[in-house]
């Protein structure tokens, strides 16, 4: 998502306690087996600073939801920048991800 000029990642997952959890694997079986939940959640963030006078969101990747392979490469790498930070072996102006 790109919250007024910023990338602001977000990640959707499922509860292990879910009795479906066992049948979500990937972001194509969230649309199979919770169909429209993605449209949703995608329309919530877009829309939800609106009320405050804001612009709707915007959205990368093709307004489409990345897979699980490419969430956790982010997940790593955000990850990994803010360990650097924690250390403070890279001074917080310094760091990019892009």
């Amino acid at each position: 998502m790109i919250d007024e000029g910023e990338l602001d990642w977000k990640i959707v997952a499922i509860s292990l306690d879910d009795p479906r959890a066992s049948l979500v694997n990937d972001v194509d079986d969230v649309e199979k087996h919770f169909p429209g939940t993605l449209t949703a959640i995608r329309d919530w963030f877009r829309d939800y600073k609106i009320p405050d006078g804001k612009p709707a969101n915007k959205f990368g990747l093709g307004n489409k939801a990345a897979n699980k392979e490419y969430a956790l490469k982010v997940i790593t790498e955000t990850n990994e920048s803010w360990a650097k930070l924690v250390k403070r072996s890279i001074p917080a102006g310094e760091l990019s991800l892009a």
